[in-house]
């Protein structure tokens, strides 16, 4: 992984200590919380869109790199804000292999223990025990709506109806035509007419993303192509 620039590049590991440390590129932005911001000096940084959407298409770029570039598909399983580190230009580097697993050659999907972290889990693997390329997409949809919202993935205090995950909370916001409920208003502040269609576009496709079945989801190279022609939208 430490060749494509949006994975968090393992130096080595030490063994001088009672446990092994690992050794990894220093992110100097740090990692993100489980708004989509980050810390600076302890205070809380409300990144603008065009970082956001930035982020969102490296991830996007990063994943499609484990589904597409090895003989067997890499599952990274955990795709979640907090797994994503951000360089001083901003970079997105995506982290923890922890839970990560191939699927054999010539499968379309493994069955396996279920992991995960709520908000960000594939609904079919959760039900089913079966890992697809697709549970990668829907935790990525959900990760692209934390970045869009500001809000996290998971929430119990948005205990009505099915709004306790992102996707349930935005796509019930976004079907009654309240998309400026949707948008982080912290962001909404600043952001262009043609910046509002980009976040519009984005929130389309991550709902996409976070389908209740894994066969109406796009690929995860689908998900990378949107979001280059979504950058190009007019600002």
């Amino acid at each position: 992984m430490s060749n494509h620039s949006n994975f968090l590049k393992l130096f080595g590991c030490c063994f001088e200590f009672s446990f092994p440390v690992f050794v990894f590129e220093n992110a100097e932005h740090g990692v993100m919380l489980e708004e989509g911001r980050i810390l600076v000096n302890g205070e809380e940084y409300i990144l603008p869109w065009n970082v956001r959407l930035k982020i969102g298409k490296e991830i996007a770029d990063a994943v499609t790199y484990l589904h597409m570039a090895f003989p067997k598909i890499i599952i990274h399983r955990n795709i979640k804000a907090t797994n994503i580190f951000l360089d001083k230009n901003w970079t997105a580097k995506l982290s923890d292999f922890l839970l990560s697993i191939m699927i054999p050659e010539g499968k379309s999907r493994i069955e396996v223990k279920y992991r995960g972290t709520n908000g960000y889990s594939d609904p079919f693997y959760f039900t089913t025990g079966f890992v697809t390329e697709y549970s990668d997409v829907y935790s990525f949809g959900a990760c692209l709506l934390v970045f869009i919202t500001g809000k996290p993935a998971f929430d119990p205090a948005r205990f009505e109806g099915n709004n306790i995950l992102i996707a349930g909370y935005v796509k019930g916001l976004y079907k009654n035509g309240k998309l400026d409920e949707v948008i982080d208003p912290m962001m909404a502040k600043d952001i262009t007419s043609g910046q509002r269609l980009q976040v519009e576009a984005c929130v389309v496709l991550a709902l996409r993303c976070c389908e209740e079945r894994d066969e109406d989801r796009p690929k995860m190279i689908q998900v990378a192509k949107e979001l280059k022609r979504i950058e190009r939208i007019e600002n």
